[in-house]
């Protein structure tokens, strides 16, 4: 009997060793499960890791690319360029290099250096689905849309769930003219992602300039929320506040694009175009002008509005020089005819009499 009490005293304490065991282990689980801070495996870790590496060891080419991924998820790109540097001198055969180079410098929007670069990766063997993207986007800077093209295919063609490839061949069939597959191509990244900026960007744009302002309008306003530095939405704000004779809004709506994109020429056209309708010819004019030195397309309304200044400034051979290129470009309307012929028409000179014979002082 001694023997079985003895042996039930035995299994009560062991029952309650494994339970505290449980207890505490359950409770070690617990605080790895809340406290995962404890583990530090940020980005910025693994930078100085690689930077202590570098600076104990001789360097890699390999971990100057690993370093400059890094920083570029972090969107440092100043550091980045300078390891991809570092990479290429120690070894100007590292493709992947080269191709991290393009990307950064696209950013930029340095076009000729992005397509030099990935001529280098393409020279070395690196190719990835992302090249055919950057290229498409590359040769859209450079306006040769045709070539633009066939890359956009191919990205989608290896990526067709990424959105931004859809909007990257709508941007290069606008260029060659063709919205309406464009139209379609956006609506394609849209439903890949409904929220995609750069989807809503040239919708907007399209549907501006066919003046299908209310169709422009929510997607602007959702730009203007999400991206309030990007003089791009409010320019096209301004646009639709000109569409509605709110001069005044507009004004102040394209002043606002201006101060933060100086280089928009866009910005100053609708500029130009809102002191105009106030027929405060003289201030519009050196804003229209300032467009067309930063590369207006100088399109029928355009040129209108120009000429229109020029002759209410007084400056009527450079107007007859526009309303003769209208009238030539456009002669079914009536309007180019009847201002050329206003500047035209020889300014009658008024009859002097000299009545000094007819009066004595004597």
């Amino acid at each position: 009997m001694e023997f079985i009490s003895g042996m039930r005293y035995s299994l009560l304490f062991l029952g309650l060793g494994m339970g505290l065991l449980s207890a505490c282990s359950q409770k070690t689980s617990e605080e790895r499960m809340f406290h995962p801070q404890k583990v530090d495996s940020s980005i910025p870790t693994h930078i100085n890791e690689i930077s202590r590496a570098l600076d104990q060891r001789d360097p890699q080419p390999e971990w100057y690319v690993k370093r400059a991924k890094l920083y570029l998820s972090l969107n440092q790109a100043t550091p980045a360029l300078k390891d991809l540097t570092k990479a290429t001198a120690l070894d100007p055969s590292l493709g992947e290099a080269y191709f991290y180079k393009a990307k950064i410098l696209l950013q930029g929007q340095q076009y000729q250096e992005t397509m030099r670069m990935m001529m280098q990766a393409k020279a070395f063997n690196y190719y990835s689905p992302e090249s055919e993207a950057i290229l498409t986007e590359t040769y859209v800077g450079l306006k040769q849309y045709e070539r633009a093209l066939g890359h956009g295919l191919k990205a989608i063609k290896l990526s067709p769930s990424e959105a931004k490839h859809y909007v990257l061949l709508a941007q290069a069939q606008v260029g060659t003219g063709d919205t309406t597959r464009a139209l379609v191509n956006l609506q394609r990244a849209l439903v890949r992602d409904s929220v995609s900026l750069p989807a809503f960007r040239e919708l907007s744009a399209i549907y501006t300039a066919r003046k299908l302002y209310d169709y422009a309008y929510p997607l602007v306003q959702q730009g203007v929320r999400k991206q309030p530095q990007d003089g791009f939405w409010w320019q096209q704000l301004g646009q639709y506040f000109l569409s509605r004779n709110q001069t005044d809004t507009a004004l102040a709506t394209f002043s606002r694009a201006i101060n933060l994109n100086p280089k928009q020429a866009q910005a100053y056209a609708g500029l130009g175009e809102a002191w105009y309708k106030k027929r405060q010819y003289s201030t519009a004019l050196p804003l229209l002008e300032k467009a067309r030195e930063l590369g207006l397309p100088m399109t029928e309304h355009n040129r209108w509005i120009l000429a229109s200044c020029l002759e209410w400034t007084g400056q009527k051979e450079a107007a007859r020089q526009q309303y003769v290129f209208l009238t030539r470009k456009y002669p079914q309307n009536r309007r180019y005819s009847v201002a050329l012929q206003r500047v035209t028409r020889p300014v009658p000179q008024r009859t002097i009499i000299d009545t000094l014979s007819g009066i004595s002082v004597f």
